[in-house]
């Protein structure tokens, strides 16, 4: 096959082949125009429009939901940890007092040895209470780290260091073994002195 007659057999497919075509100025054009335009627009069919826009990823909103609600859920302990406040919640530990002994000897504070493990701290006392003794911790010298230190006095007759009264707003060197505030020495007011003794037995 050659090609005048590819061409001839493609001419006969052509629907359009040997139609009249009229000019774009002629009658026929006129015609067809004027009535377009004076067709009513509803009743011209439109064909469905679609959206062909990206569609946008669901996963940014997703996420950023989950980073608010991450954000809400540390807030939420934040502020159970602080309690709402902006400061940690006051941590506390127990002692129990000795009774004292006015009568008891004690070795002179220079010669007392402490036991192992001894627990030392100063504190001030914040508040005598009905059986307890509060004191808040301005300094650990071993075997602590709570804010507080509150001694247990109920069964004593009297809640004293070696004769010396727990009073509120008193500044107090206290040594514990066992759990048992020590006496006889190893706890007394505070003095510059003292603390220079007191502090001897936690070096090293």
């Amino acid at each position: 096959m050659n090609v005048d007659e590819l061409e001839q057999r493609l001419r006969r497919l052509d629907p359009a082949d040997g139609a009249s075509i009229q000019p774009a100025t002629g009658p026929s054009a006129a015609a067809l125009m004027e009535q377009i335009m004076s067709t009513p627009e509803t009743t011209i069919p439109t064909a469905p429009v679609h959206d062909v826009r990206p569609t946008k990823s669901r996963w940014p909103k997703f996420a950023i939901g989950g980073g608010i609600a991450a954000a809400l859920a540390i807030g939420a302990f934040a502020f159970a940890s602080t309690g709402g406040g902006g400061s940690t919640t006051a941590t506390a530990v127990t002692y129990q007092m000795a009774a004292s002994d006015i009568m008891a000897m004690c070795m002179p504070i220079t010669d007392l040895v402490p036991p192992p493990g001894l627990v030392g701290f100063r504190g001030t006392v914040a508040e005598v209470g009905d059986g307890t003794v509060t004191l808040d911790v301005t300094k650990w010298y071993a075997g602590g780290d709570a804010d507080q230190v509150v001694l247990q006095t109920a069964d004593l007759a009297t809640v004293a260091l070696d004769g010396v009264d727990f009073t509120v707003g008193g500044d107090y060197l206290v040594s514990v073994a066992d759990g048992v505030v020590q006496i006889c020495g190893f706890s007394g007011p505070y003095s510059a002195d003292y603390e220079a003794i007191f502090a001897g037995w936690f070096a090293g």
